[in-house]
């Protein structure tokens, strides 16, 4: 028995193969156990636990805690398991906005008919600046508890635009609700499940209603399977591997969702210390953690803790912003299935799972799976052929090496952590890998993971500087971060701050800034009384005790259906090669897929602007699943005399919709315009576009295969028309619940945009904008099928990511574009001036400079990106910080993209850490014009350089982008 029996801690992971369990003082295993998951969850955990207890030889009772991953709540969504899954009813305090994006749209039509109770519109909410859109209606409040009641919905969601910010409205919507409702209904808001991200937010909150109560039984059974240990804590692993109390888990179950993958990495960092602690190498580690039916590879940072996602995630195809670990998963474990069809051999994807021990060769069954390979005995030898276990070996290692260099970040040979129970098929050598670490217990590298986890504490909030500055902002909600670490169960003297983010608002004038904080600390030490089962199960409403069940066989990959980054999911029933839009005449008529096609596209050409198109293409999206169209006219096809409204947005990123008709019809009335014919968006980029749609969908007329850019820009007045300086009024402004401002005259097109900036903030830092109407003969004058080029850019990102292709490549190949670097984030800079973000971002680059001996130097060249709200330059700089030459600056476009998977990614998400590829695009021959570099060159923002035409090809040569009527049309031969 070991000298010391205080301060054991007992770490179980719960997978759709087996449970894993593993006992630890100080960081030392004192024993571990694994055991195939059992279809009552609570029977597997107290086996484990009973069995970990015995070898280690010490008494039940000396087990301070129990930390437990699972996998069960984020199963049950990809399950789409009727009986897990309540329906939710979800309240939106959002005024007038919001309403063409309405909740569930975007769910996967199962998922959809399971989870989608109610929905229903409140006054309320709160505008980017911290204003409120209006007052909380109570009596609204009231009608929909009596709806609610009247369809037996038990599970409820309150969401307030920006709630985030000010939690207030939300917090005495649900107690008002509560009241109404009355026991047995379990009431929610949206501002502790998620960011400020709104229609992201109110999923991940849906997907929380709807597991509640599962998750309550769930976690009853783990407290009743740890009761026998005494008076020891129940923690429940989390997605940032981290710690949460078990009551506090079993109302947030979507926090589980990953842990996972990071407790296999935060084990296999712990495990593998003593070889990875050499601080002069420069390799990257990677873990890769292989189980018996997928293998999940990341790469893992210092602080022992896996490299996080950059983007947004899709749970089962929902849309959440959820941060996870950045892990990619491939169909390959121990018990993956290897089939011999003629001289082909497969491995996988499907597996046997938690049979292994049933049914495959080497335990006396009949399946051949990737374990049999590597064990030798009678039955192997003899039913095996030596050309098959060759042939299957070295598939299983083509396809871990792919995944390896996938996921490696930098040229040379990485390291290796090799854990997990199934880690046996892969061999002594990985193409790209230069050490291959396998510790000491890899076998329970997630049990060991669950057992080291921390407790943290988080603050996101939006502050407006006022009686505190920014900097005092930062320190209050420092200690509030430590205060709810503490209230967790954290020990004070051992909290540190491990991520502090400032990001200024965009647009808006009065200093707001969004604030993140987050700390992590040590459990403190002392025993309590873990919660009653009953007590967890009656902790919201009241329910019926029902079997915990586990997986079904051969469903046991949670990583399969959860994925990161890319804009949307390419459905599997349409080739996207062979995929035609539909044109018929002048017009196209749009498509889901086009629509998912004009989300990337837009994306890059708007080279880093602030606003996402998500909640616009939701809104498309409900259109046509509703049987309306959405039409793009071809550019050149209207009468001279044709009317044209120019549909836009001002002010900081929101909740655009319903803002812009109301300054349409201004302009109209300034005018003296009763109809027109066509919208088009004032600049191409992101939810420009988007909103340039949906407007003229209102209206039932045709957006133009046009804009006035050709890309972003900040400013109204940069653009091509203004280049001829055609005036920007009349313009209108609105915000969509009433207000309006319209603008007749003005001295030039700077004042326009100083008086209309000025009436934005007035309308709460967003309002929806139309300015000067363009006639027939001016529309043909206008950028080239602006539509069809962000449409054609979308396509190729989409097809390389269906052919398992770099999208990267794909993407510069089809639009002649130039790689600029690839590289992470090291550091970003913001500051809001005027109301715009103005700032930089320095990238590393992935590849050490190699000196005559081949040997990788430590000095890296950096890029310097400048940007004021878009992209403006792109610099190279040496090892020391030297500008060594500029390498694109605008007219031309520079997009920053994820490298994974080709998504565009904004100013407002670059952080540290993000692995990006930086592009850049020829601009049109307008604005590298001596007028058009005047406009929108470098010195236009103050940038001190010339402009540098980024090398497009070895003739440099710009091509303009076809439409789609001239690649798909019946006629090509029109123009």
């Amino acid at each position: 028995m070991p000298s010391k029996v205080h301060s054991c801690v007992i770490g179980i992971d719960v997978g759709g193969t087996n449970t894993d369990a593993v006992i630890l003082q100080s960081e030392e295993v004192l024993a571990w156990h694994k055991t195939p998951t059992t279809q009552d969850i609570q029977e597997g955990v107290e086996q484990a636990i009973r069995e970990v207890v015995r070898k280690a030889e010490i008494p039940p009772d000396h087990v301070e805690s129990v930390k437990i991953g699972t996998t069960q709540f984020v199963n049950a969504v990809l399950e789409q398991d009727s009986s897990k899954l309540d329906r939710v009813a979800v309240i939106r305090l959002c005024g007038p906005y919001s309403r063409g994006s309405p909740p569930f749209v975007d769910f996967p039509p199962t998922l959809r008919t399971l989870m989608e109770g109610h929905f229903g519109y409140v006054d309320g909410g709160y505008q980017v600046d911290g204003t409120p859109i209006s007052s909380l209606n109570i009596q609204q409040l009231k009608d929909q508890a009596s709806i609610i009641k009247s369809k037996s919905i038990t599970s409820v969601v309150v969401i307030g635009i920006y709630s985030p910010s000010n939690p207030a409205q939300e917090e005495e919507a649900c107690s008002i609700l509560s009241a109404e409702l009355g026991p047995g209904y379990d009431v929610s808001c949206s501002y502790e499940i998620g960011r400020l991200g709104f229609l992201e937010r109110e999923n991940a909150s849906i997907l929380n209603a709807s597991l509640r109560r599962f998750a309550r039984h769930v976690i009853a059974g783990f407290s009743y399977a740890v009761q026998h240990l005494g008076r020891c804590k129940l923690y429940i692993t989390l997605n940032d591997g981290t710690l949460s109390r078990a009551s506090a888990a079993a109302e947030y179950p979507v926090r589980c969702f990953s842990s996972g993958p990071t407790n296999s990495a935060r084990g296999a960092a712990l495990l593998a210390k003593s070889e990875t602690r050499d601080a002069s190498d420069e390799r990257e580690v990677l873990v890769v953690d292989v189980g018996g039916t997928t293998t999940d590879i990341c790469a893992l940072l210092k602080t022992g803790y896996p490299r996080q996602s950059a983007a947004f995630v899709k749970i089962a195809g929902v849309r959440t912003n959820f941060t996870i670990p950045d892990v990619h998963s491939i169909a390959l474990g121990g018990g993956s299935i290897v089939r011999a069809k003629k001289a082909r051999i497969s491995v996988g994807p499907d597996s046997v799972g938690s049979r292994l021990e049933h049914e495959s060769i080497a335990f006396g069954g009949q399946t051949l799976t990737a374990t049999d390979l590597v064990l030798s005995n009678e039955w192997t030898d003899f039913l095996i052929a030596p050309k098959v276990k060759t042939s299957a070996l070295r598939e299983i290692s083509r396809a871990l090496e792919e995944a390896v260099d996938l996921v490696k970040t930098k040229q040379g040979d990485a390291k290796v952590i090799l854990v997990g129970g199934g880690s046996i098929i892969i061999g002594n050598h990985i193409a790209g890998v230069g050490q291959i670490i396998r510790p000491r217990y890899l076998e329970v590298a997630n049990a060991v993971g669950a057992a080291i986890g921390k407790i943290s504490g988080a603050v996101d909030k939006t502050v407006v500087p006022g009686a505190k500055t920014i900097d005092q902002e930062i320190e209050y909600a420092k200690q509030l971060a430590i205060e709810r670490c503490v209230a967790a169960g954290g020990n004070k003297k051992t909290i540190e701050v491990v991520e502090i983010d400032v990001v200024p608002v965009s647009y808006v004038t009065n200093g707001a800034t969004r604030v993140l904080v987050r700390v992590v600390g040590d459990l403190v030490e002392g025993r309590e009384k873990v919660p009653d089962s009953t007590e967890i199960l009656h902790s919201g409403h009241t329910f019926q005790k029902e079997v915990i069940n586990g997986l079904p066989n051969g469903i046991s990959n949670d990583q399969h259906k959860i994925s990161k980054g890319s804009s949307y999911e390419v459905t599997k029933q349409i080739n996207l090669k062979t995929y035609r839009p539909r044109i018929e005449n002048d017009f196209w008529y749009l498509s889901e897929l086009d629509l998912q096609f004009l989300q990337d596209g837009t994306g890059v050409l708007g080279v880093g602007s602030c606003g996402e198109p998500y909640p616009a293409y939701i809104a498309c999206l409900q259109a046509l699943r509703s049987g309306k169209n959405i039409t793009i006219r071809r550019q050149g096809t209207l009468p001279d005399d044709a009317v044209v409204l120019v549909a836009g947005f001002m002010g900081s990123p929101s909740v655009y919709l319903e803002r812009i008709p109301d300054a349409m019809r201004g302009v109209m009335k300034a005018t003296g315009i009763s109809t027109f014919d066509a919208v088009i968006p004032n600049e191409i980029g992101g939810m420009n576009a988007f909103e340039a749609l949906l407007a003229a969908h209102r209206f039932n007329k045709s957006t133009l295969d046009t804009d006035l850019v050709a890309r972003a820009y900040p400013m109204v007045w940069q653009t091509v028309r203004c280049l001829r300086d055609v005036p920007v009024v009349p313009a209108s402004v609105a915000d969509g619940a009433g207000k309006q401002e319209v603008f007749k005259i003005a001295r030039d097109n700077l004042e326009a945009e100083d008086l209309m900036r000025e009436a934005c903030t007035n309308l709460g830092s967003l309002s929806g904008m139309c300015v000067n109407p363009v006639y027939g003969t001016e529309a043909r004058t206008l950028p080239q099928n602006s539509f069809s080029h962000a449409w054609s850019i979308g396509r190729s990102i989409a097809l390389s990511r269906a052919q398992k292709q770099d999208p990267i490549t794909s993407l510069l190949a089809s639009e002649n574009g130039t790689l600029l670097f690839t590289g992470k984030m090291i550091s970003v800079t913001r500051n809001v001036a005027e109301g715009f973000t103005r700032g930089s971002v320095l990238l590393e680059s992935f590849e050490p400079d190699m000196n005559k001996n081949k040997s990788p130097s430590l000095k890296r060249e950096s890029l310097l990106i400048d940007f004021e709200n878009e992209n403006l330059s792109a610099r190279l700089l040496d090892e020391n910080g030297k500008e060594l030459r500029v390498l694109a600056c605008c007219p031309d476009l520079i997009t920053v993209l994820d490298k994974a998977n080709g998504a565009p990614l904004g100013i407002s998400d670059y952080k540290y850490g993000l692995r990006v590829s930086v592009i850049a695009l020829r601009a049109p021959p307008v604005w590298t014009s001596p007028r058009g570099l005047e406009l929108g060159g470098p010195r236009a923002f103050g940038l001190e350089i010339d402009y540098v035409g980024v090398s497009s090809g070895s003739k440099q040569v710009y091509e303009a982008p076809k439409s789609v009527w001239d690649m798909f049309g019946e006629d090509s031969s029109r123009t």
